[in-house]
């Protein structure tokens, strides 16, 4: 009997190495192997519709988060509040309201509340009662209250004009004025600085002041209902804040006034300051009373002082103004 010859290990494997290889070589002629795939041409004719687009780049986030860069995802757009739903904002909202002011702020302010409807008619009234015979609070009602007066009748005389449109020939729901000064510890009247020099020299009087009273006189009219004499309904309020500078050892030493005022964002306020700016920052230290009547209109008192003449016509309420020719 031959016995084939036990194969040492090197041997073995050498033998099984051929063995697998004839074995996979008769197998591949069998199945033999899909051709290679061709690479992409680097041009592709647009007139052969076989040929594949080529592969576009990934986007910017997809290749960040497949390098693992963290992405900080922008949040959504929330949409602001909703208008506030109070009686007399919800009829004036449908009605003619005229601001008898070109004050940007006080337009603004009654806009954020939902007066967005209004029209602007700047009063050309001078302003020039004597600040001598009058207090301080006696000088910006009377301004308000001729300023209003002054716009009503523009607003009627523009109806009565033959070219009239028909937006101006609608009755004003209320005329809205206002007027605001600041008041020193003395009872000195302060309003817009006439020049540089004067706007330094205001802000420093009320540092060393310490602090000054920001009043505001509001005037709103509406015409009666019942067209009863004068034909029209008029309610006044004076807003008074106290405002307190800084020191000057406090971080407000002439220099910053002087860096203050060439900015000149309170080239065009009573004091020469503005509380909702950058003075509201450097200047101020702190403020008792209504903030929004420092900005130029106390808007809560003048929603009030419209709910009167729309809403409430001739009663009296103690604390309000009445026109004397009533």
């Amino acid at each position: 009997m031959n016995l084939t010859p036990f194969r040492r290990p090197a041997t073995l494997l050498l033998y099984l190495s051929r063995h697998f290889t004839t074995t996979t070589t008769t197998c591949s002629l069998k199945h033999p192997p899909p051709p290679p795939t061709p690479p992409f041409p680097t041009t592709i004719n647009a007139m052969d519709l076989t040929s594949p687009p080529p592969e576009e780049p990934p986007s910017y986030i997809a290749a960040a988060r497949s390098h693992g860069i963290p992405l900080r995802q922008s949040a959504p757009i929330k949409p602001g509040p909703l208008p506030l739903q109070l009686p007399i904002l919800n009829h004036l909202r449908t009605k003619r309201v005229i601001l008898a002011s070109a004050s940007p702020r006080r337009r603004a302010m009654l806009n954020q509340i939902g007066l967005t409807n209004l029209e602007v008619w700047p009063s050309n009234t001078p302003e020039d009662l004597d600040k001598k015979t009058h207090s301080p609070e006696e000088y910006v009602s009377a301004t308000a209250r001729a300023k209003c007066h002054a716009v009503y009748e523009a607003v009627l005389a523009a109806q009565a004009k033959p070219d009239a449109t028909k937006e101006h020939l609608e009755d004003p729901a209320v005329v809205i004025a206002a007027d605001t000064i600041i008041a020193t510890r003395a009872g000195q009247i302060l309003e817009k600085p006439k020049s540089e020099q004067d706007h330094v020299r205001m802000l420093t009087h009320l540092r060393d002041g310490r602090y000054h009273r920001v009043l505001t006189g509001v005037c709103v009219m509406a015409p009666k209902a019942d067209a009863s004499h004068p034909g029209y309904e008029i309610r006044g309020h004076v807003e008074d804040t106290k405002v307190y500078f800084a020191r000057e050892e406090d971080g407000l030493p002439d220099d910053v006034i002087e860096s203050y005022v060439r900015t000149r964002e309170g080239a065009d306020k009573a004091g020469g300051y503005a509380l909702q700016g950058v003075g509201g920052m450097v200047l101020v230290e702190k403020v008792e009373g209504s903030v929004d009547n420092v900005i130029g209109l106390p808007v809560r008192k003048c929603l009030q002082l419209c709910e009167r003449v729309v809403f409430r016509q001739g009663e009296e309420v103690e604390g309000e103004e009445e026109d004397e020719e009533e």
